[in-house]
């Protein structure tokens, strides 16, 4: 992404992994106004795992490390956005810039919350940021990022995680009672699309099997493959103890 301009956070309690693709709902108007921009000027958004720790104007702050988020699909439900992303390059958040008002909770902008509980449209936020004097700035959190560059080939490493992932489908199907022959061929077209990413196919791995937020960012924000397939590990085993699955 060649683009000096700040980048759209779009931040939750999730993790997307590069070559990934997974669906998302937009509903808060901080996030509309995101999305309006980014649909406008054809770029994507960053997706970062939440760190409430560190709060950026009384929301949650993002994470050092995060991953474009390409717009494949998008559709209005309602006052709903539906959008389809594909996880692209990863990104260190390099300087995190405030959005222009805090949370509905705060005194400066609870008033504008009805009675009903439904949030103000963006006209009036944007009015109260006015009123504010921070009408510069956008309703979310933005940032200067870095792009991280793919990992160098490493043909021991990446044949670990294909192993790794086909034992552990493999495992899982026969925890959940499901035939070899059933499994087989969903086990088999998995591996063929991890093996097609490369060596950044350890982060769709990651995400075909690690549940747990923390391993995944800890793949996502690994700074060699090596290091990568380490944690992948660690937490794949985090994973088998908690279902009950014999170590390999």
């Amino acid at each position: 992404m060649n683009d000096d301009r700040p980048l759209p956070l779009f931040v939750l309690p999730m993790t997307l992994m590069p070559g990934e693709v997974t669906q998302l709902r937009v509903f808060e108007p901080r996030y509309k106004q995101m999305l309006d921009t980014c649909i406008l000027d054809e770029r994507p958004f960053g997706l970062v795992l939440n760190d409430p720790f560190q709060p950026v104007r009384g929301w949650d702050g993002p994470r050092t490390t995060g991953t474009l988020a390409h717009i494949d699909h998008h559709e209005e439900a309602g006052s709903n956005h539906m959008l389809v992303v594909r996880g692209g390059e990863r990104f260190d958040v390099v300087e995190v810039i405030e959005p222009a008002l805090p949370p509905f909770s705060d005194p400066a902008v609870s008033d504008l919350v009805g009675e009903d509980g439904f949030f103000p449209d963006q006209e009036a936020l944007m009015a109260r940021a006015e009123e504010l004097g921070r009408a510069d700035l956008p309703l979310h959190i933005s940032a200067s990022v870095r792009i991280r560059s793919s990992f160098e080939p490493d043909e021991g490493a990446s044949t670990t995680v294909f192993n790794l992932v086909r034992s552990t489908m493999t495992a899982i199907a026969g925890a959940m009672g499901i035939d070899k022959d059933t499994a087989g061929p969903w086990v088999q077209s998995r591996m063929e699309e991890v093996e097609a990413s490369g060596p950044d196919g350890v982060f769709l791995a990651a995400s075909m099997v690690l549940p747990d937020l923390e391993s995944r960012q800890l793949v996502l924000a690994s700074s060699t493959l090596q290091e990568a397939v380490a944690e992948f590990e660690i937490g794949l085993r985090d994973l088998r103890r908690d279902l009950g699955l014999e170590e390999e």
